[in-house]
């Protein structure tokens, strides 16, 4: 892999339109292991495939790191995430089952097989 230092910027899609479009599960899958134009590195990788293994627990983890409940307002839960510092698995995960889920149940299977398959391996050294 290149340093960073040497890579190009990323020139994929936005997340914004992968959602939209549901394909964030397609790009992650097609640009795994292409440095700079990955969608996710190792960290968030490994918080994917513990999102779509266990959907609950993936969201109990990303509250408590919010410091928050799911009896808070979700509203203020997701303006926090929106603020910054939080990831797209964060936002992922905190959108399942809701009107503006990031991952439909079909791109949800599809990840589960690209991991089961042993997709999603490391990246880095």
């Amino acid at each position: 892999m290149a340093s960073a230092a040497t890579e190009t910027p990323y020139t994929g899609p936005s997340a914004r339109d992968m959602i939209s479009s549901h394909t964030l599960a397609a790009e992650t899958i097609a640009r795994h292991g292409t440095g700079s134009q990955a969608i996710f590195d190792d960290e968030n990788i490994r918080q994917l495939r513990a999102f779509v293994t266990d959907p609950a627990a993936a969201r109990a983890a990303v509250l408590a790191k919010l410091g928050a409940t799911a009896d808070d307002d979700m509203a203020a839960v997701m303006a926090k995430v929106a603020g910054g510092g939080y990831s797209l698995v964060d936002y992922a995960v905190l959108t399942r089952g809701t009107d503006k889920e990031a991952l439909t149940d079909d791109e949800m299977d599809t990840l589960r097989a690209w991991f089961a398959s042993g997709g999603g391996q490391p990246q880095e050294n």
